[in-house]
């Protein structure tokens, strides 16, 4: 347990530096993104163990159906030994090949939504091998669940207009559950009607 936790504060101090980084990048205060999240202390946060057994055909099942995250953003600890996540690239499925002792990063809906859609949300799906067992690690860093999430008002201008209304997480969170993973359907599907 004691390495489960350790693993965890680490994982929290990885995110905040993360969005210390993309708020500079975005141009804003370095702790733009933290506070919009809610500040140092109410991150929300998940660890999730995720196993994939072999199946003997593959191109039977999906591990994850196609889907982006609806927090702020995953960091996931892959298997160093076998693949199994793809990123969807125009039409087309990359897998992504695990480098080791790397954290692979996908930036969720709710970055996308802040950053005004400067940042996308990772569309990506799971699928699972012939041969081995697959296990990753994933951690779910996300806003706190009543703050409302609306793009940052310094990204907003004539020529680009605020992309999304104003929702709480836990709003979000409800909307994906009722409708489902599908795809990026659900983030795009916010975009405010005063394009």
């Amino acid at each position: 347990m004691k390495v489960i936790s350790e693993y965890g504060e680490e994982v929290v101090k990885l995110g905040g530096r993360m969005l210390e980084l993309m708020s500079r990048n975005l141009g804003l205060k370095e702790d733009y993104l933290m506070n919009a999240f809610g500040g140092e202390n109410e991150i929300g946060g998940c660890l999730r163990v995720n196993f994939y057994p072999k199946c003997p055909q593959p191109d039977l099942t999906l591990g994850l159906s196609a889907h982006s995250d609806p927090g702020g953003m995953t960091i996931l600890l892959p298997d160093d030994f076998v693949s199994g996540l793809q990123v969807r690239k125009g039409n087309h499925w990359i897998t992504v090949n695990p480098l080791p002792n790397a954290f692979i990063i996908n930036v969720g809906d709710q970055i996308q939504v802040m950053s005004n859609a400067i940042y996308k949300s990772v569309e990506h799906r799971v699928i699972v091998n012939s041969n081995k067992d697959r296990v990753s690690l994933a951690f779910f860093y996300n806003p706190k669940s009543d703050l409302l999430i609306e793009p940052a008002k310094e990204l907003v201008t004539k020529e680009r207009p605020a992309l999304y209304q104003p929702m709480t997480y836990d709003e979000y969170r409800l909307y994906i559950r009722v409708n489902g993973p599908c795809g990026k359907a659900q983030v795009e599907s916010l975009t405010s009607p005063i394009r």
